[in-house]
């Protein structure tokens, strides 16, 4: 008998060892599910996968079941979150906050409520002025630069090479060739975006503008996780003007084009809306750059602070959202207005995917005889979020929420709109891209002059709209492509 260990190995000794591994695995893998899992359902499921599943149930959690997200941002980026944070702080300090108690009663409660969510303070004297589509929004962002005296940062997660890309090119170089601090980033991922070949932000650096990218998809140090994106867009100007919202850089925006060209491109048009702001709140803007800025260039901003007359009639801040400390920070400011909503809570989002919260929290507001309606594209521009939707809207119709689909072309417009004095503005989408993976930008407004006018261009859009009345009676294939499509709600 050939006792040379070298040559014999007891396969049941291997076959133990490996037990032993996966033993170990499945018990370090199920204490990491009861600590970390809150959703008791979740934690079920991936018990029951753990235990019954031979060998590769473990393995399964372990790439799959835990959320890297937070950790992943707070690898990828600690300083961002530092100087995020301490920038917003010396902002804030500069600012006189608004006594809430001398606010209307119906804006009390909920403002407590935003306070205890976002340490962002209040802010008074403000103006918010919507603009429709790239026809309103990009003559007054270009001439807002060609104005500028001291200092113009602009921010953007898509900014194509194209007609109306040249154009706000031309504007920022020529701001730095008489003398104005000029600063431009865009996302790591949107810069690739478009069809022409050619980078906007090369083309700024070859004219001498200093640009950043906001976490390149590829670098020296390694392949950057695409989730973590920048989809904020902002422009702000010397400090007296600035402008956020859901509008990127590119000639589709522009539906004037399609007008006066073939009608065949009405429908590769986007529509979209974007607001110009004045006031304080343009301070807490800027930090929102600043720290960004910070992170993505290495390059510390001292940006103007305002210095405008007071007397202006929105009360306003920042919020922020993300994957760093202000994770999920968003979502619980729109469960709190939807909450405190007595007469009508409005949507309209390209992307409407909410996890089961904000379902439950719209369902309820039905129940309590709130009118909720939500506006979406009949048509995505993304095909499989479009079928993941389609898969949602029994869960809305059925539960009374009043469901419009909008015609071509794709509406990508960004409002929430609760009774007659809340609003909220900006870049964020009601899905989970929005409300966890990317860093976003909005506003939360109160006045109830704001909110006529955006409640004028929600209802003309709903007016526009089809609304579905009843469970869409699909086809079996479509019915299956479009639940096993929402199974991946939380990475679309």
């Amino acid at each position: 008998m050939n006792t040379d260990p070298l040559e014999y190995v007891d396969p049941g000794t291997a076959f133990s060892l490996v037990g032993m591994l996966y033993l170990l695995m499945a018990i370090a893998a199920g204490i990491h599910v009861v600590l970390n899992k809150q959703n008791e359902a979740a934690a079920f499921s991936w018990l029951g996968i753990i235990v019954l599943a031979p060998l590769v149930g473990a393995t399964l959690y372990w790439l799959f079941g835990i959320n890297r997200i937070r950790r992943r941002a707070q690898a990828e980026m600690p300083h961002h979150t530092v100087t995020a944070t301490s920038t917003r702080k010396q902002h804030d300090a500069l600012q006189k906050a608004v006594d809430i108690d001398r606010m209307p009663r119906p804006w009390q409660q909920q403002m407590r409520l935003g306070l205890g969510v976002h340490q962002s303070p209040y802010l008074a004297d403000n103006a918010v002025h919507p603009l429709l589509n790239g026809d309103q929004a990009y003559p007054e962002m270009i001439g807002a630069i060609e104005n500028a005296r001291q200092c113009v940062v602009l921010s953007s997660y898509i900014f194509e090479y194209d007609k109306i890309g040249t154009q706000f090119i031309d504007a920022l170089v020529a701001a730095h060739n008489r003398g104005v601090f000029v600063r431009v980033m865009i996302d790591g991922l949107g810069v690739g975006y478009g069809f022409s070949l050619v980078r906007s932000d090369r083309v700024l650096r070859r004219q001498g503008v200093k640009t950043a990218r906001f976490l390149s998809a590829l670098s020296t140090t390694g392949t950057r996780f695409i989730n973590l994106r920048n989809h904020r867009k902002i422009l702000s100007v010397d400090g007296t003007v600035a402008f956020v919202g859901g509008i990127n850089i590119r000639d589709s925006n522009l539906l004037g084009l399609a007008t006066h060209s073939a009608d065949s491109r009405h429908s590769e048009m986007t529509q979209d809306v974007h607001f110009k702001i004045e006031g304080p709140v343009i301070n807490q803007i800027n930090a929102v750059f600043s720290a960004d800025w910070q992170f993505a260039a290495g390059e510390t901003l001292a940006l103007p602070q305002w210095q405008g007359h007071s007397g202006l009639a929105v009360t306003a801040r920042v919020l922020l959202d993300g994957p760093d400390d202000n994770y999920q920070k968003l979502q619980l400011t729109m469960l709190g207005a939807i909450q405190s909503a007595q007469q009508r809570v409005l949507i309209v989002s390209p992307y409407f995917l909410p996890g089961k919260v904000l379902l439950s929290a719209l369902q309820l507001a039905v129940l309590r005889g709130v009118r909720v309606c939500v506006c979406v594209p009949r048509q995505n521009n993304l095909a499989f979020v479009g079928w993941a939707m389609r898969a949602n809207q029994s869960q809305l119709v059925e539960h009374g929420v009043q469901l419009f689909e909008s015609p071509a072309p794709f509406d990508h417009s960004k409002l929430f709109l609760v009774d007659n004095h809340w609003s909220m503005i900006g870049s964020s989408n009601w899905d989970a891209r929005s409300l966890e993976l990317n860093f976003e930008i909005n506003l939360e407004c109160y006045d109830t002059t704001l909110n006529q006018q955006i409640y004028a261009i929600i209802e003309h859009k709903l007016q526009q709209s089809v609304r579905v009345s009843e469970s869409p009676d699909e086809h079996f294939v479509k019915r299956l492509r479009n639940n096993f499509f929402r199974l991946f709600s939380p990475y679309l």
